[in-house]
């Protein structure tokens, strides 16, 4: 009798000291390592290109509005470093904590533990993929916007040098068919290239004044002078010597077309 339990015991003991079977969960851990690797490596790898590509960007100073983008873009390459950093965190925790288990042999901790760390480690991966293309859009739009004001300055400079030309004859009479006004206000933003060559060309030489007109199209008779009054104050704020304005004057029509004109009465020896 002693014999049997004594045999009954040791089967149970053996029974219940045999490592569980893990091939399956073993190979899911492997598939699983292998795929946040590739992300990691390709998301790395990728994230390194983007930020040689921004340190090696540059705007112009004048811009400040570009100077702010190209600032945040920095700011935003430093983000993806640190959730890069935080998905390897976690990539490497989840490594410590399956592999413990799996050398436990309890299938059940290692099943669930899978599915917890793999949740885990997809979302920081996922945060941090999310950072780095989202930098890479910002970058993308930044060079838009330079090439954008490349050529607004080349369309300014030109057209700055023609009408350098013409404030040298008297009489001569500059045209500005471009200047986009809301209401009685000018609309600085859609005027830019309009404006940026008539401040370069009234600030040219300390001998020269002109005759504003601004024909409005509008019902008011004291649109035009209004519009008159917004554009010289914007040509005054920046730096224009009010002097030059030898007259400001405005009209509003019913029909037509609208016009704004610098007639030159004095020019630039």
């Amino acid at each position: 009798m002693q014999t049997r339990i004594l045999l009954l015991a040791v089967s149970v003991l053996s029974f219940t000291g045999c490592p569980e079977d893990m091939s399956t969960e073993k190979a899911t851990w492997d598939t699983t390592t292998k795929g946040w690797a590739d992300r990691m490596d390709k998301m790395k790898k990728g994230h390194d290109e983007l930020a040689a590509k921004v340190k090696a960007f540059t705007v112009p100073e004048s811009e400040a509005a570009l100077v702010a983008d190209k600032a945040d873009l920095t700011k935003a390459v430093e983000t993806g470093t640190t959730a890069i950093t935080a998905a390897e965190h976690e990539m490497q925790t989840a490594k410590t904590t399956i592999e413990k288990l799996i050398s436990n042999g309890k299938k059940v901790q290692v099943e669930v533990a899978l599915g917890t760390t793999k949740s885990t480690v997809d979302g920081t991966l996922a945060r941090a993929e999310s950072m780095v293309s989202s930098a890479n859009s910002a970058l993308e739009t930044l060079t838009k916007k330079v090439a954008a004001a490349k050529a607004s300055g080349d369309a300014a400079k030109s057209r700055t040098d023609a009408w350098l030309n013409e404030v040298k004859k008297k009489g001569a009479a500059i045209i500005v068919d471009d200047l986009v006004f809301a209401g009685e206000g000018l609309d600085a933003d859609k005027s830019k290239v309009a404006l940026s060559s008539l401040v370069a060309t009234l600030k040219s030489c300390a001998d020269l004044k002109v005759e504003l007109t601004v024909v409005a199209l509008g019902e008011a008779t004291d649109l035009g002078t209004k519009r008159a009054e917004a554009l010289k104050t914007y040509l005054t704020t920046n730096g224009v010597n009010v002097a030059v304005l030898a007259k400001v004057a405005g009209s509003a029509v019913k029909e037509g077309e609208e016009k704004v004109s610098f007639a030159v009465t004095t020019p630039c020896k």
